[in-house]
C-alpha cells in the first residue's frame, strides 16, 4: 500500500487571496475594516484563517476548501515542466481553474514566478476550447 503524506495546511496568504477572489470580505465578513478595504485584514491567530471564514456554513466552507485546494495545486504544480495543464473542457471547471491561476500568481516570487509565467503563457496558447457546459462529472470506479 503506498504511503501518502498529508498536505500541510494552506498558508495565510493563500487563504486570504482565495477569500478575496470570492469576494468574501465584502459580502460575508463582519469586520468593518475588511469590508472597506475589500481584503482580509483580520485573522484568527491560532489557525491563520481569515475571520470571514467563520461566517460560512458547512456547504459553503466545503466549496471554499475545494477552491483553496485547487489554488494550492495550481501554485505548486503550475510550471512549464509539469504535465498538468489545468485546462478543463468543462465551462464551470475551467472558470474555477482560471480563478485559481489568478489567486496563485501574486503568491510567487523569483524563479517560481518566472516558471509560473511560462506555464501560464503556454496554457494560454494551447488552451483547448470549452466543449461542455456545466461542471466536470465526478470520477466513477
Amino acid at each position: 500500500m503506498p504511503r501518502t503524506c498529508p498536505l500541510p495546511p494552506p498558508d495565510r496568504h493563500l487563504l486570504a487571496r482565495a477569500a478575496e477572489m470570492l469576494a468574501l470580505p465584502e459580502r460575508v465578513c463582519r469586520r468593518r475594516a475588511c469590508r472597506r478595504k475589500g481584503c482580509c485584514a483580520w485573522y484568527f491567530p491560532a489557525t491563520q484563517e481569515p475571520c470571514c471564514l467563520a461566517n460560512l456554513d458547512a456547504a459553503q466552507r466545503r466549496l471554499f476548501d475545494d477552491f483553496v485546494a485547487l489554488a494550492r495545486n495550481v501554485r505548486d504544480l503550475g510550471n512549464a515542466r509539469g504535465k498538468v495543464s489545468f485546462a478543463s473542457p468543462f465551462r464551470e471547471t475551467r472558470a474555477l481553474q482560471d480563478a485559481a491561476l489568478e489567486v496563485a500568481r501574486p503568491l510567487l516570487r523569483g524563479a517560481a514566478l518566472a516558471a509560473f509565467r511560462a506555464f501560464s503563457g503556454a496554457r494560454a496558447k494551447s488552451k483547448p476550447p470549452v466543449r461542455h457546459e456545466g461542471a466536470e462529472p465526478p470520477l466513477t470506479v
